[in-house]
């Protein structure tokens, strides 16, 4: 039977009293204390509880006493029960009210909808902390073009170069005349996993991240001067459709690996952990270059490549960097 009462807010201690009080009526509450085997405390606040809900009184000389459950609990229940009854009618007539609640709320999206786009101007001092604000709340490909030599550094991106690192493509454009102007920064990114490609030409600076936002100069065909982010789907699919569309149109950017040495090194059978070292090159710029001659050959396994190669050593031409 214990825990009957907690539904009235009377603990154990409660429930015990009550009991005791029901066997023993008119004895004092430390007397019951004794009985019970509990402090002085949990019985002041047992007994505080059984007061809240009249269920037991203290005579002038401190005997406690009860009416009989059949009154007193039927008094308190029915009690509970009326209030009960007033909260579903109260919850009935909240459930009534959802839809109107919900007509509100769908005139709210309408409303928003149909406001342009929010734009967030940022100082071009601060492209940096920005480009890792957004890295780090999208998901999907970041794609970068670039006009002119960075002039921040690789360690400015800490962020970006984890999530690279980690496994998330980052494709970047260079202009062909910044070339030797960017080339530490193009190496640099090259080692940690950058995808990079030149083009003759570029309509402006700007970066997307995923579909979910854009980062781009406010001032087209320009890298100089501040900044917008958008956001909106629409500008930003745009946005990912010109890179795209920049990025088929390009040429993979030169790397300074000497293919011919890394294929002869290929079909004597290194492994690219070899290749790495006797190359004095990253573990990551081989692969990226194997991966490269894949996409060149037109095959999609290290096993089909190997094959490409023996055929090349009968005669065949292997496609050049550029090629791939």
């Amino acid at each position: 039977m214990d825990g009957r009462l907690e539904v009235l807010g009377v603990d154990a201690t409660g429930e015990a009293l009550y009991r005791q009080v029901l066997r023993s009526p008119g004895r004092p509450l430390e007397t019951h204390i004794g009985e019970l085997g509990c402090s002085l405390q949990e019985g002041q606040r047992g007994l505080e509880q059984l007061r809240a809900q009249r269920l037991v009184r203290t005579a002038d000389g401190g005997g406690l006493s009860a009416d009989h459950p059949r009154a007193g609990l039927e008094r308190v229940v029915s009690a509970e029960e009326a209030r009960l009854a007033t909260r579903r009618q109260d919850l009935a007539r909240l459930r009534d009210s959802i839809d109107q609640f919900a007509t509100d709320y769908r005139v709210g999206q309408e409303r928003s909808s149909a406001t342009p786009p929010s734009r967030e101007r940022v100082d071009e001092a601060v492209i940096a902390s920005m480009h890792e604000q957004l890295a780090a709340s999208s998901v999907g490909p970041i794609r970068r073009t670039r006009l002119h030599a960075p002039a921040r550094e690789v360690d400015d991106y800490p962020t970006t170069v984890a999530q690279v690192e980690a496994g998330r493509e980052l494709r970047t454009l260079y202009l062909a005349e910044t070339l030797g102007s960017s080339a530490g920064w193009i190496l640099q990114w090259a080692e940690i996993g950058e995808q990079q490609r030149v083009a003759p030409k570029l309509p402006s600076e700007f970066v997307c991240f995923g579909s979910d936002s854009a980062l781009a100069t406010t001032q087209w065909g320009r890298s100089d001067g501040d900044w917008v982010v958008l956001r909106d789907p629409m500008v930003v699919a745009a946005f990912v459709e010109l890179f795209d569309r920049l990025w088929v149109a390009a040429t993979p950017a030169p790397d300074g690996v000497d293919t011919d040495g890394m294929l002869d090194l290929m079909r004597q059978g290194l492994k690219d952990e070899a290749i790495a070292r006797v190359m004095g090159v990253s573990l990551r710029t081989v692969r990226r270059r194997v991966a490269a001659m894949m996409e060149g050959y037109g095959v999609e396994t290290r096993f089909q490549l190997a094959l490409k190669l023996a055929e090349n050593v009968r005669g065949d031409h292997a496609p050049s960097a550029d090629d791939a």
